[in-house]
């Protein structure tokens, strides 16, 4: 009589039981889902891109025949207008082309100087934390793989002063805003850090702009101007200041730790 043997469910390599995925099939490695993801928003951003450019001119032109209907809207539904605006900044500001200057001239026109530059950089900080949320969940892991090694001498000090890094970068408007975001995409940076630092870092450029939109009488002169035009060297000057002021603290904490 052939002797029987006993079955056993197979054994993962740390010990443990395995367990097949439901109806046998296996689940598709997590690299080739990370790279759907990124050719389903890279098509969205080029999508994005393409559209802006073919009727980006048509938009502007049509925000300025609008501009007294959305001036009403405005004093009619403030919070609803609001809100409404910091959603438009938030999408605006993560597509890839350059709008961040028509929506803060858009915001001094529409809510004034103050409210105007607020709400400016709260969407701005908005866009950067989704931005920092969305590249971790898609580069971070393979950006670790390939230069974890030496990322891992730097890490702990970019991590530790990353606020003040992002406050500095965001204060002096040289600084390009695509490196900016990559920074808490790469180290792990608290994104509440990472709202807080370009809220405020943002926020000097955005109330130049907003008065520059608050002083004008059409929305179309926004096609008049450029952010280089506003970027004077007296405002260069007192940014650079500024952003230095915000790396002192980092400074002053290393000098003390080597002390």
């Amino acid at each position: 009589m052939p002797s029987s043997k006993t079955l056993r469910p197979p054994r993962s390599d740390n010990g443990g039981i395995a367990v097949r995925p439901s109806g046998g099939q296996p689940h598709a490695p997590a690299s080739r889902v990370r790279w759907w993801w990124l050719a389903v928003v890279g098509l969205a951003l080029l999508a994005g891109a393409g559209a802006v450019a073919q009727f980006g001119p048509w938009l502007l032109g049509w925000t300025a025949d609008s501009q007294a209907a959305l001036r009403l809207w405005v004093e009619v539904w403030p919070l609803a207008a609001a809100v409404t605006y910091v959603l438009v900044v938030t999408v605006g500001k993560v597509t890839p082309f350059p709008g961040g200057f028509l929506l803060m001239f858009s915001g001094g026109f529409l809510f004034g100087p103050g409210l105007g530059s607020v709400l400016s950089a709260l969407g701005s900080a908005f866009s950067a934390v989704m931005i920092a949320a969305l590249g971790r969940r898609l580069f971070q892991e393979p950006i670790h793989r390939r230069w974890g090694a030496r990322l891992a001498s730097v890490t702990p000090g970019v991590t530790a002063n990353g606020f003040h890094f992002i406050l500095a970068a965001r204060l002096f408007p040289l600084v390009p805003a695509w490196a900016v975001n990559i920074v808490p995409v790469i180290f792990p940076i608290p994104l509440n850090r990472v709202l807080l630092a370009t809220f405020l870092g943002l926020l000097p450029l955005s109330f130049v702009v907003a008065t520059l939109g608050h002083q004008v009488s059409s929305i179309a002169a926004a096609g008049e101007f450029a952010l280089s035009d506003v970027l004077t060297p007296q405002l260069l000057l007192a940014l650079a200041t500024l952003a230095a002021l915000a790396l002192l603290a980092p400074l002053l904490r290393a000098r003390r730790a080597r002390s």
